[in-house]
């Protein structure tokens, strides 16, 4: 009764129908894709690492372009695939970080436990700001966020994400019914809005990705502390202060109150059902504020649970430190340490498939 008292008292809205949940999020969050025409071309792939995982995966390079009637742009992703002529799980991960391996993509224990990647550099999609005339906002967007309900740079980032599967599920080593999608912050709020889109991800991890991601809006402790006090989660009125090209401009309706009148973010968790949702917390990542990405997880499980299957299984508590939840629909843990994606909830990530293929 504790969890159920505290979603209680933030007085959430009722998780509507998918296709309404769709249509909120769209129109005031994250906006509409443009419903424009588009070819894909993708390169021949340049091999350019053989070593990874004792010479068992091989790191290649594709350059995918993107044409509509507005022009053509290019983008690489970097494909980490096995060579053993079976089908492997596989990640389309959104990177801060172009290369192999980074502080955010530990490549050889990825493969180590049988995942193949499939990195995007989200900078070379379409600048993190808010000029819309480079990268693919440019020939998705031309004449920028024209209306309330274009989207922002998660939209288009989201769609290049879309794209690169369409590429993965042409490869032999990739099992389609084994699609993840992960990104870290801004691109695991990037990755559930995508997750939200495509029915093809199976699995969609976001990994500390706060206010306007997994983070519930209501009770948001920023409500009750200076606005100047990094140590409570970020409110709607900071992130579009700095950010809101992210969004769409429909999303600014809410700076006065920092309350979405007709939603929260646990419709976003909800409208991955039946499939699986995760999200991963840190306990020193207050901006994010960890318990309202944990009770974010805990009122989506309804969505879940009407269709007859386990949403979030859990104790009646906020979690505590090292806490891994995975037996339902919806995972979660919180590790220690501050806003970073780590090695750790890498190989929690994998537990997770693993347990549910």
């Amino acid at each position: 009764m504790y969890l159920k008292n505290l979603l209680k008292e933030r007085k959430l809205p009722v998780i509507p129908q998918r296709e309404e949940i769709l249509k909120i999020l769209q129109e005031n969050e994250f906006g509409y894709l443009p419903p424009l025409g588009h070819s894909i071309t993708v390169s021949e792939p340049q091999i350019i690492e053989t070593r990874i995982s004792a010479g068992t995966v091989i790191i290649s390079t594709v350059k995918m372009r993107i044409t509509t009637k507005y022009g053509s742009h290019s983008f690489s992703v970097l494909c980490q695939t096995h060579n053993d002529g079976q089908k492997h799980p596989f990640f389309v991960f959104l990177n801060f970080h172009p290369g192999i391996a980074s502080l955010y993509y530990p490549a050889e224990e990825i493969a180590d436990n049988g995942f193949d990647v499939f990195s995007v550099y989200y900078k070379d999609v379409t600048s993190d700001d808010g000029d819309f005339k480079n990268g693919l906002a440019r020939i998705l967007l031309p004449d920028g966020q024209k209306t309330d309900t274009d989207c922002g740079k998660i939209g288009i980032w989201a769609f290049a994400a879309m794209k690169v599967l369409d590429y993965a599920l042409t490869l032999p080593s990739s099992d389609s019914e084994q699609a993840a999608i992960l990104g870290h912050s801004r691109l695991g709020k990037t990755a559930l809005f995508a997750g939200m889109l495509d029915t093809r991800f199976k699995y969609v991890f976001s990994n500390d990705s706060g206010c306007f991601g997994a983070s519930l809006n209501r009770g948001n402790t920023g409500l009750f502390k200076e606005r100047s006090d990094r140590k409570r989660g970020e409110l709607i009125t900071d992130i579009t202060d700095h950010f809101a090209y992210w969004f769409c401009k429909g999303a600014l309706k809410h700076r006065k109150t920092n309350i979405p009148e007709k939603f929260d973010q646990h419709f976003l968790l909800a409208s991955i059902a039946p499939r699986f949702v995760y999200v991963a917390s840190a306990d020193m990542d207050y901006w994010a504020d960890p318990d309202s990405e944990f009770l974010s997880c805990v009122a989506a499980s309804e969505a879940f649970e009407k269709q007859g299957l386990p949403g979030f299984i859990h104790k009646d508590a906020l979690p505590l430190t090292g806490e891994t939840f995975h037996e339902g629909r919806i995972g979660y843990h919180k590790r220690h340490g501050l806003h970073f994606l780590s090695r750790n909830d890498w190989n929690k990530f994998m537990k997770f498939i693993n347990k549910h293929q």
